[in-house]
């Protein structure tokens, strides 16, 4: 009797994990042109400026995961106090492309500890 338990919350146990993830309401956002333009550097982020404001708040809350889902990997991270961490998106060309821009804007997004978006900036 006890093993049967077990086996039912271990088997139940992956389900209840992926349902608490919340999945990103994008709209007609373009994921795929987003993530092509690694670092900005082909312009089609600068392009997409008014969509990505406009999705903005529904990146909110979302975990680090779906983030990645709807932007791909970050141009660049970091790990900062108490665990929480920062991801950059390039909108505009980084120093990393053949055409740099001279003040590259930038999507930050900061995530708790528990790898939740909490703060979504365009500096």
């Amino acid at each position: 009797m006890k093993s049967s338990k077990l086996l039912v919350i271990i088997l139940s146990l992956p389900l209840l994990i992926t349902a608490c993830t919340k999945k990103a309401d994008v709209g007609d956002f373009d994921s795929a042109k987003w993530i092509g333009d690694q670092s900005g550097c082909l312009n089609q982020r600068a392009e997409m400026i008014q969509d990505l404001i406009k999705i903005k708040p529904n990146l909110l809350a979302l975990y680090h995961k779906s983030i990645i889902e709807v932007l791909g990997k970050p141009d660049a991270e970091e790990l900062y106090e108490r665990s929480q961490t920062y991801y950059w998106y390039y909108i505009d060309p980084s120093p990393k492309c053949n055409q740099p821009s001279e003040n590259p804007r930038k999507l930050s997004i900061r995530f708790t500890a528990m790898g939740i978006a909490n703060e979504i900036d365009i500096k």
